[in-house]
């Protein structure tokens, strides 16, 4: 599999001198920018040493005047190599040829970094032209403050000259400057393995705060991005998962899993605050996926004190729902055993109370490392799930624990691969996810979860609404709106 680069930047940056440096040939043609017009992008295929490299050489971004049309186009062809990729991006190159940072070169960062990849792909820095500098690096020294002031998060650096000497010998500027490039490939997401870890912006919905990233960091004016966000939000739907089950059964250890490597923390078996969740990004089967990792029931009911602790945390969860575009896939993570109250009641408290049953399930079995054929689980079990009307879309049966034996060791690899496969079937392109109005979608849960209370009496309304307002941070008049919501509901 090639590592794939997009090469970006300022009309006249260099970006196709670039591309032929690292080839160490001529392989893209270097002309103005305007000979590119009628294309989106050109594609490059070469290697560097052994590494295959696929390079898209893309048009460049001028800084001409505001609602220009032709300032438009740049954007539009992006948008158009974005939504014709197959593969992921390992990584940016941002090039520009200016003394100075400039806004232009801040105005492409945020594009590709906030808008396309939500801080996903990560983008490094290529300042062109060099060869008249003393020192190629003394750029990003006269340069760094400002990039720190600006809040651009490279990944990297290099400053470069793509001119060849005209002396015999070795070009030894020109040999720093290609390997300084091919130092950058350390920094490119490993494109042999699952990537798990937390985006730049946690809870950043591009599909709602598309226009303003674009006006606010990418430089459009309001016209200029409503026409862009038109062609585009269909590309940034980005598949929302979420994770649930007892304490103990192994989520986070399932994340580990598909991962490959320890990455996110395993519990003590510490039982936090129902409804707690973390966030993961996770790029898997070359397709982005945000996983919630929640905390669940530990027993069929709550009290009223349990009740009025997981208010916040269900609002939370269900901000950040909205705010990502919904749910899109439920897993339900259950230790292999026996079916208990518990895991009955945390099914329907995510898959009938928090997605109204409009979401569908896939279930993972955890702890089966000591049965000879992991799968049989499922062959001995899975028709008395369905008898308590436990639906599934598919289903996993695996070990998440990494003990240092050749057995454990290859049921590991074995359970990465079958959830790898659960989520291929599962998660295909994001479709259309369910999600709410976040207070409406709260009132309505909240009323739900009322059923699981002891005695069937919810908390007095008065201490529901001074957790929304104290804790959740919501105001008076919309505490009330929900409060008169749960009131109204059946």
């Amino acid at each position: 599999m090639p590592l794939n680069i997009i090469v970006v930047g300022e009309t006249g940056a260099g970006k196709s001198s670039i591309i032929n440096l690292l080839a160490d040939r001529d392989v893209a043609s270097v002309s103005s920018d305007v000979d590119t017009c009628t294309k989106a992008f050109a594609e490059h295929k070469f290697k560097v040493n052994s590494t295959e490299v696929c390079a898209y050489d893309t048009m460049g971004f001028s800084s001409a005047y505001v609602d220009s049309l032709s300032r438009l186009v740049p954007y539009e062809k992006a948008c158009n190599l974005i939504s014709s990729l197959k593969s992921k991006i390992n990584l940016v190159l941002l090039c520009t040829s200016k003394d100075k940072l400039s806004i232009t070169t801040q105005h492409v960062y945020h594009l590709f970094n906030d808008f396309f990849f939500d801080g996903t792909v990560p983008i490094v820095l290529v300042a062109t032209y060099r060869e008249k500098e003393t020192s190629m690096d003394s750029w990003w020294g006269r340069n760094l403050k400002d990039i720190n002031k600006f809040r651009l998060r490279f990944a990297g650096h290099a400053c470069v000259t793509a001119q060849r000497s005209r002396g015999p010998g070795v070009d030894l500027r020109y040999q720093q400057s290609r390997d300084a490039l091919i130092q950058l490939f350390g920094t490119a997401t490993p494109h042999r393995r699952v990537v798990l870890n937390e985006p730049v912006y946690p809870l950043f919905n591009r599909l709602a705060d598309a226009t303003e990233i674009l006006t606010e960091k990418c430089g459009l004016s309001s016209r200029e991005a409503g026409l862009l966000t038109r062609k585009v939000n269909p590309l940034l739907r980005i598949a929302n998962i979420v994770l649930f089950g007892e304490t103990g059964v192994g989520k986070t250890s399932v994340i580990n899993l598909i991962a490959g490597y320890s990455i996110a923390p395993v519990s003590s078996g510490v039982r936090g605050c129902t409804l707690d969740s973390k966030e993961y990004r996770l790029t898997a089967n070359e397709s982005h996926l945000r996983i919630f990792d929640t905390v669940g029931l530990n027993s069929p009911t709550v009290n009223q004190s349990d009740y009025l602790h997981a208010i916040k945390k269900a609002y939370k969860l269900i901000d950040a729902l909205n705010r990502a575009g919904g749910v899109d896939l439920l897993i339900f993570c259950m230790r292999g055993g026996r079916l208990n109250d518990a895991q009955l009641k945390n099914y329907r408290l995510f898959q009938e109370y928090l997605c109204e049953k409009k979401v569908p399930v896939a279930i993972v079995v955890t702890h089966l490392e000591q049965e000879d054929n992991m799968e049989q689980w499922w062959e001995n079990n899975g028709e008395d799930l369905r008898s308590f009307k436990i639906d599934s879309i598919g289903h996993a049966c695996v070990t998440a624990i990494n003990k240092n034996t050749h057995l454990f060791k290859d049921k590991l690899e074995e359970s990465r691969q079958t959830v790898l496969r659960l989520l291929r079937t599962c998660v295909h392109e994001p479709g259309t996810p369910f999600f709410m109005e976040t207070d409406k979608w709260l009132s309505a849960f909240l009323k739900k979860m009322g059923h699981l209370v002891r005695g069937g009496n919810l908390p007095k309304m008065r201490a529901i609404r001074e957790k929304l307002v104290e804790e959740c941070r919501i105001s008076k008049e919309r505490a009330n709106a929900i409060i008169e919501e749960l009131q109204r509901q059946e």
